[in-house]
């Protein structure tokens, strides 16, 4: 089964959140245990959070909205960018 990151998630200053409560979160909202998480702390930057799941995930759209409402009640604050809103690629046909 193929992943790809459907979410980059940057908590607010002072936050942090460990690995298996986000991918709790995450898990949940999209409705999948296929799913993961990674974290990148670039030099001089604040930490991102790479979140994945199926590219076959049935409604990435939700799974946004699950997440930023699980993280709002979790008392985060967050900038969330989305792949789900960009175009999917077209297929490629082979012959």
């Amino acid at each position: 089964m193929e992943h790809m990151r459907w979410l980059t998630l940057r908590l607010g200053n002072n936050q942090s959140i460990g690995p298996q409560v986000l991918l709790n979160l995450w898990s949940n909202a999209c409705e999948t245990n296929q799913s993961s998480v990674t974290r990148d702390k670039p030099v001089g930057r604040s930490t991102a959070y790479a979140l994945h799941a199926p590219t076959s995930l049935a409604y990435p759209k939700r799974a946004e909205l699950r997440m930023r409402k699980l993280l709002e009640e979790a008392g985060y604050t967050f900038t969330m960018g989305s792949l789900a809103d960009r175009p999917a690629p077209q297929p490629v046909r082979f012959r």
